[in-house]
């Protein structure tokens, strides 16, 4: 690669690092996925609080007594992993916008921006020989190597949290807010059956009316119908399960691995 080249992409980085637009395109990024993440969660807990209190409720029949939430154990525990996968998305978007903060704190951007001008100086001033076979200009491939720090710790964490927020835009967004706003449904249709069969007082009535009106209002009731549409509900859960993951972690994780290879392929320019 031609040394003048090397010199002016050392300039730009210098001049991108006090760039302040992609730094508040990335927060709203960020901030944007932490409320949908936050979203999620808060519907995970509701459903856990929900279908909890239909699990423990009881019919009282003077003879015995049934406990028709036992039916709903395998979609508590999927709903209680579902949450802690919320509760690990946003700590990862916590981190990702600290991080990011980091990144851009004036130090960053003067250390960034004065190593990669020092390393540009450096080149113009040097020799015509390829710096990693100059024995005489060792200091320049120092100084190149420091810019090179200085231009991960500015860009990387930027970089990556600009293609994530992409990415998720354009491949993510429409799915996670359908299968949110349908499980958000279906909370609310959760949290109606508990209001009504748990919330209410039984009249006074034998125990052969307790009992019919009671097995009438669970098993005949909302109860049926919303246990029949878990499968429904476990794809949502499913599905938006591996879309925060994919935001969250694989897309970070792979853009960051594409950034420190552009890195490594620019040390290795002569």
């Amino acid at each position: 690669m031609p040394r003048i080249l090397l010199v002016a992409i050392l300039v730009v980085m210098a001049v991108l690092a006090w760039w302040e637009m992609p730094q508040q395109w990335a927060l709203d990024f960020l901030d944007a996925t932490l409320g949908q993440a936050f979203s999620a969660f808060a519907i995970a807990k509701g459903l856990n609080a929900t279908i909890s209190v239909l699990q423990s409720s009881t019919i009282d029949l003077q003879v015995f007594q049934v406990s028709p939430g036992e039916a709903l154990d395998p979609a508590n525990d999927m709903i209680e992993r579902f949450s802690w996968v919320m509760f690990a998305a946003t700590g990862s978007l916590a981190l990702q916008k600290l991080l990011l903060g980091i990144s851009g704190s004036l130090i960053i951007k003067a250390f960034a921006s004065g190593a990669c001008l020092l390393a540009a100086l450096g080149l113009l001033t040097g020799s015509r020989q390829s710096i990693a076979h100059s024995r005489q200009r060792w200091w320049q491939v120092a100084i190149l190597r420091v810019a090179l720090w200085g231009i991960a710790l500015r860009f990387a964490v930027l970089s990556v949290a600009l293609a994530s927020g992409a990415a998720g835009q354009a491949f993510l967004d429409d799915s996670r807010d359908t299968q949110m706003a349908q499980l958000s449904v279906t909370q609310q249709q959760l949290a109606e059956v508990a209001d009504k069969q748990v919330g209410g007082a039984h009249e006074e009535r034998s125990w052969w009316q307790q009992f019919k009106g009671s097995m009438e209002g669970w098993v005949g009731g909302p109860i049926t119908s919303v246990t029949q549409g878990f499968d429904a509900m476990t794809d949502k859960v499913i599905d938006l399960t591996m879309l925060f993951i994919t935001q969250t972690v694989l897309f970070p994780l792979g853009f960051l691995w594409v950034v420190l290879r552009l890195l490594r392929g620019l040390a290795r320019l002569k």
